[in-house]
Formats: C-alpha cells, structure tokens, sequence
C-alpha cells in the first residue's frame, strides 16, 4: 500500500464546504494529521471548507482535536471566531478540544474580539478559564477584546464584556488606557458635528460595567474665543491643545490647530511607526510647519533657529526623539503666543 501524504493539497482550503465523499477521496492519499504546505502549518481540521460533518468525519479517523498551527492556535481558535461556526465549535469540544490552548491567540479570546457571545458560552460552559493570561502583556480574553475594539462595536461589546465579567474578569494593564483613547476619539467627532451620541452613550454603559473612568469630553472653543489652557507643562498643554483643535480626520480648521497636528502626526510616524509610512508629504508638513510658526507674534529667534534645526534632522522620517520633542514644545509656545484662531489656507499635502 502507498504510503500517504503528510502535506494537504496546495487547494485544500480554497472553495466550497467539502462533502464526506469529497473528504473520503482526498484522504485516501493524505494522512489525516496532514497540514498544509505554506507558512502558517494549518491542520486539516482547522479548514474553513469543513462543517461540522467533515470535522467529526476527521475526528473519527484520528485528526488530533489540539494540534496547532505554527502560531500555537487550534482548531477551536480558529472556527470560534464565527457564529455559523458554532455547530463545528461542538464538534471539537465534544471530542476533547481543550478551550485553554493558548498560542497567538485563545479560543475565548477569538470569540470575544469577534464578537461571538454563543462561541463565548459555550467555551465557558465546557470549562474554559476566563482568566487565563498569555503573551508578553499578561492579556486576559476581555483586554485583548477591549484593547481590539472599534468604536461602533461598542453596543455589541457589552453583551461580550458582560459574559466575561460575571465569570470573574476584568481589565487590566494597558486596556483603560486604550478604551478612553476610544471614547475621547467619538467625543472628538461629536465636537466636529460627525455625530456619534448613540455610540457614547454605548461606551458609557460598557465603561460602567469595566469599572473604567470615562475620558474628559474635550473643551470646544466658542467662535471668535481665544485659545488658553488649564493644565501646565509643555506635555500636558500639548494634549490639551490637540483635543481642542485637531479633527478626528484632516487638516484642521486653524492655522493654530495644524502647527499642533503637524507635530503631533510627524511625532508619531516616527516615534511609534519608524518612519515607515514617511513620503513627501510629511516632508511639506515639516516646511509648512516652519512657516506657520513663523507668522503672527512669531518665535523667537532662538526658537526658530531650534525649530529649524529640528525640522532639518526629522526629514525624510529620521529617527530623533529629541527633535520630536522641539517640534512638540515649541508648537505649544506658538499657539500660546497665538491664541486668535486664524484660518488655514489649503495646505499643499494630504497627510
């Protein structure tokens, strides 16, 4: 007898859900451990082309229920993400799927960033642990999910938050930080007239039920009123200020708002991105910015020969924390010395 294959045809999971008699025919030659040929090492069991009749068709002939993939995710991780997967979910669970296998990725940590609040019970109700940590941070399946989620999920993410609480989660590490970033980015879009009151109120109702402080809605400057701040500190000033003039989206309205923005935007690409995104057009921003600050009761000279040098050594996306730094105080001294909005013309990029 031919000894059988132990890699699965390179179209194994390209198409329509497999029959029993599709599956019998493949596996005629494939071993039922197979796993495919490219990076990721997906078993069989772990197809998007199976239903729950070709999982236990597999499982009935000796496909391991907790073989993982390259990343250390199963079977169960995979399919857990998906609400008409559910019937495939059971399948594994009834044939010993342990729900705390953790990789990359868990099981219950599939099913709450998706979403998938019947995946969530049923992996619970078959023993698994909502407070099971993994990876670098120590997430639970509710940070990671809290730390994932978008802001019109929010109604959809009680239910889930709600699962997980009562079973004894809760947030931790980094995940407020995170959620209020998202609130403060809805009240960001309701002070530019976007809309979002239904998504608030959502985030609200979830905050509460995290036990997590809500983020400040932002100060909205009347028409016609001067900028000023509340807090001290160049740092703190400077979010102050973005959270007053800098839209949740494009250029801002002042020539005030956009000197912050520009530091803020560029100081980001590189601090928190590398540069990887740079082109010409943070480039036009950099010069832009010289100029801005160079107009009404400019810089001082000292200021600008500084501003000028920092724009010098953060073209083309070099990496200096320093320059950021000048960028991003001396745009707090401007707009403080600057507090009478002036309109911003078209600017001559797109970032």
């Amino acid at each position: 007898m031919a000894k059988k294959r132990t890699t699965l045809p390179k179209d194994f999971g390209r198409g329509d859900v497999y029959t029993v008699a599709e599956l019998e025919e493949i596996f005629a030659k494939v071993e039922v451990t197979a796993v495919g040929r490219d990076y990721n090492k997906e078993s069989a069991l772990m197809s998007n082309r199976l239903d729950a009749d070709g999982v236990r068709w597999l499982l009935e002939r000796g496909a391991d229920a907790n073989a993982v993939d390259r990343f250390g995710n199963t079977a169960l991780t995979h399919h857990v993400r998906w609400r008409n997967q559910i019937g495939v979910v059971e399948v594994l669970l009834e044939h010993g799927a342990d729900p705390d296998v953790t990789g990359h990725s868990s099981p219950l940590t599939a099913a709450a960033e998706h979403l998938n609040t019947p995946g969530l019970h049923l992996l619970l109700d078959h023993g698994a642990d909502p407070l099971l940590t993994y990876g670098r941070r120590g997430d639970t399946a509710l940070d990671r999910a809290m730390t994932r989620l978008h802001d019109y999920q929010a109604a959809a993410a009680i239910e889930v938050a709600r699962v997980l609480v009562d079973r004894g989660a809760r947030v931790s590490g980094e995940t407020p930080k995170y959620l209020r970033q998202t609130m403060s980015a809805v009240h960001r879009r309701i002070a530019d007239g976007k809309g979002g009151e239904e998504m608030l109120a959502a985030l609200h109702e979830l905050f509460e039920l995290l036990g997590v402080e809500p983020s400040v809605p932002p100060r909205v400057l009347e028409p016609g009123e001067p900028i000023t701040v509340t807090t001290e500190g160049w740092k703190a000033q400077f979010s102050e200020l973005w959270k007053m003039l800098v839209p949740a989206g494009g250029a801002a309205d002042s020539v005030q708002g956009e000197v912050v923005r520009i530091a803020g935007r560029v100081g980001n690409e590189i601090l928190g991105n590398g540069g990887g995104n740079w082109d010409r057009d943070y480039d036009r921003m950099l010069q832009a910015y010289a100029a801005h600050v160079r107009t009404g009761s400019p810089l001082d000279d000292a200021d600008l020969r500084d501003a000028d040098e920092a724009v010098a050594r953060l073209e083309g996306g070099a990496f200096d924390e320093p320059a950021v730094d000048v960028l991003t105080e001396l745009a707090v001294t401007w707009v403080l010395r600057n507090p009478d909005r002036v309109d911003l013309p078209e600017p001559p990029y797109r970032r």
